[in-house]
């Protein structure tokens, strides 16, 4: 039963690294900046470089749940018009509903490691070998479904992406016009293609930092 629980700890850990491997990669005003100017998106719908990125901020702030508008304008041909229409902010309510709902997740997982952690030290028999166990257990479940997510992902993007949104929203309003909404000319499939990249890059990188960390204090225990 402890070992169980150990392992469902270490299994949330990772997720909690996940989680926030996305939080911190798609929040990233730096990765919106490069994309745009390389891409040239500001020109590609029509308003200037500033008010994109204006726009890029309101609608990350909207989707962390600083604010609860997404009320921003940009100047088109002269005139002044709301970025966005309401079929994209519609959207981004499910969007904000899904990434705080990952949040939640990613908070209640670590304090339930965190909890593992405080009781099993003051068990009498602490051990960092039995933890080394575990780890490799929760390791072995989170590798597969990264791999899994990263051969669905290499082998088409475009089904994994539509696949994703199918699981996660229970409404088409995802499926954006690029003659009608600006938000899928800001984010097209593209961007999306490098954040998840990024996304994955960081995520292996940290799960693997808490093995490696596991691995070192086992190691060190066995030779003590």
């Amino acid at each position: 039963m402890i070992r169980a629980f150990r392992t469902l700890a270490y299994l949330l850990a990772f997720v909690a690294i996940i989680i926030t491997a996305v939080d911190v990669m798609s929040f990233d005003l730096k990765f919106f900046r490069d994309f745009y100017s390389k891409n040239n998106s500001a020109e590609e719908i029509g308003i200037s470089f500033e008010d994109l990125m204006t726009s890029t901020e309101v609608l990350l702030d909207y989707t962390r749940g600083t604010t609860e508008s997404m009320d921003v304008e940009v100047t088109v041909d002269g005139r002044k018009e709301e970025m966005f229409n309401k079929r994209e902010t519609d959207h981004m309510v499910d969007v904000r509903e899904l990434y705080l709902g990952a949040i939640f997740i990613r908070n209640a997982g670590v304090i339930f490691f965190g909890m593992m952690v405080l009781s099993d030290r003051f068990r009498k028999r602490f051990s960092f070998s039995s933890h080394w166990h575990s780890v490799k257990q929760a390791a072995t479940i989170i590798f597969a479904v990264i791999a899994f997510i990263v051969m669905a992902a290499v082998i088409d993007f475009n089904t994994f992406w539509t696949n994703f949104h199918l699981i996660f929203f229970r409404n088409d309003l995802w499926l954006l016009n690029p003659n009608t909404d600006r938000l899928i000319l800001m984010v097209p499939l593209d961007f999306f293609i490098a954040l998840v990249t990024r996304i994955i890059l960081a995520a292996i990188t940290g799960c693997s930092l808490l093995i490696a960390a596991i691995y070192v204090l086992h190691r060190k225990e066995i030779k003590t």
